[in-house]
């Protein structure tokens, strides 16, 4: 079973501020499961993709 990481655990892993995170969220470049609050909760394939979109677009 894959960890689940918060808003701001996931923000760590991916080196941004949960601030950050939760603007892509907002924006919708990045769509969170939700937890039984409704809170973001991440995995780690969620994060693995999200890695892989971000260097993408900073390699442009």
């Amino acid at each position: 079973m894959d960890k689940k990481y918060n808003l701001s655990e996931a923000a760590e892993e991916l080196g941004l501020t949960r601030q950050g995170l939760y603007y892509w969220i907002k924006k919708g470049w990045v769509t969170p499961k939700r937890d039984y609050k409704g809170h973001p909760v991440f995995t780690d394939a969620d994060l693995e993709k999200i890695k892989a979109w971000k260097d993408k677009i900073v390699e442009r």
